[in-house]
């Protein structure tokens, strides 16, 4: 197996000697060929093979991961990376999705960039990124076993998939009384009584207002919007809210966010929509200014290996886009669900999404203006 890497890599490689770290983590099938490029003008591109990525990585010391996932499934994410690499300092830096990238945009403004690699809810973020020139140019071996469509070659490709459903409390609401349909939300019966994740804040929430605009046109959120539903930062913050009883539905909340909660003996239900469920992917990439971009590229191999995605399902029951890696335990296959996703490319996801933000802010936010 051969990695292609920048002359710069190369010449770092030269100066550590002819180093080999047998055992040190886990190569990739021997028939199988990692190609990395570097966009930067004049540097030819050279030839290294996994032990000297991962001496390279070595010499490095550390990895910085910024992250969406929830604190305590990131941890437990970077401890199964780290138990393959343990040479590596390992650093997480944990937010919504659009406080990451409001992070990432700062660093690259001030040239002072620590983010080696990136996964939030939102692929927009990173068709961004690439037509900026801030993707490092990757393509892992792994990726061959994903989507096209939930992928872009050589730049990044999904860690994870979610879908969005609707959420009661079973103390106080049956399954026949949950609205059956997304336009059913709209009633008269269940104004002021829906919580919603605030767009603003969340890459799966901004999902859900695109894609049910798509399929129900604007008036479904200026609607929405008149029903004054409350408004959370984050899905947890929602669960708590039903089970408080300040909401009686959650109209739109991460579907393996209940599951978690469920098994954590919350009295709480999933619902799924006969119309469809909203679904979004959470990619991962390296950046361009990574100041680690070996042990970069081991955690992306890592993240997107069949290992590192059964531990991703396994963690925080999202669903993985591999074709070899089964859904999470109890739920249904992603194909078996009717997913509502976005009719064009990922590109005009990205193309919409601040006319869209907003919009969303002056139906749900006016007193931010």
């Amino acid at each position: 197996m051969r990695i292609r890497l920048t002359a710069s890599a190369r010449l770092a490689m030269a100066l550590l000697g002819a180093v080999v770290l047998a055992g040190a983590g886990c190569p990739p099938p021997a028939d199988e060929e990692i190609r990395v490029t570097v966009t930067r003008a004049g540097e030819s591109a050279a030839e290294l093979t996994r032990e000297e990525v991962v001496a390279l990585a070595r010499r490095e010391g550390e990895f910085w991961w910024y992250t969406s996932l929830p604190e305590a499934q990131a941890r437990r994410y970077l401890t199964g990376f780290s138990q393959e690499f343990p040479f590596l300092t390992t650093h997480l830096v944990r937010g919504s999705t659009f406080e990451i990238v409001r992070r990432i945009d700062r660093e690259l403004a001030r040239g002072q960039v620590r983010v080696d690699a990136v996964h939030v809810l939102d692929p927009g973020v990173f068709d961004d990124l690439r037509r900026r020139g801030e993707l490092y140019a990757y393509e892992s071996p792994h990726s061959r076993h994903i989507a096209p469509g939930y992928l872009e070659p050589g730049q990044w490709a999904a860690m994870r998939a979610v879908v969005i459903c609707m959420a009661y409390d079973t103390r106080r609401l049956s399954a026949d009384q949950v609205p059956r349909t997304w336009p059913e939300l709209l009633e008269t019966t269940w104004r002021g009584r829906i919580g919603l994740k605030d767009a603003q804040t969340g890459g799966s929430a901004y999902a859900q207002y695109y894609q049910l605009r798509e399929e129900y046109g604007a008036s479904f959120w200026r609607r929405m919007a008149a029903q004054r539903p409350h408004l959370f930062r984050s899905s947890s913050d929602t669960l708590r809210a039903l089970v408080s009883g300040e909401i009686d539905l959650a109209g739109g909340i991460l579907g393996y966010s209940v599951y978690g909660a469920v098994q954590e003996g919350m009295p709480v239900a999933a619902f799924w929509p006969e119309d469809g469920l909203p679904m979004t992917i959470g990619p991962v990439a390296i950046l361009s200014r990574a100041p680690h971009p070996h042990a970069a590229i081991l955690f992306v191999d890592y993240a997107l290996s069949q290992a590192g995605q059964q531990a991703i399902v396994d963690i925080s029951g999202c669903y993985s886009l591999r074709d070899d890696v089964d859904p999470p335990p109890d739920r249904p296959a992603l194909s078996a669900l009717k997913v509502l996703a976005p009719e064009g490319s990922w590109a005009e996801y990205r193309t919409r999404q601040d006319r869209l933000q907003s919009e969303y802010s002056r139906l749900f936010h006016p007193e931010s203006e």
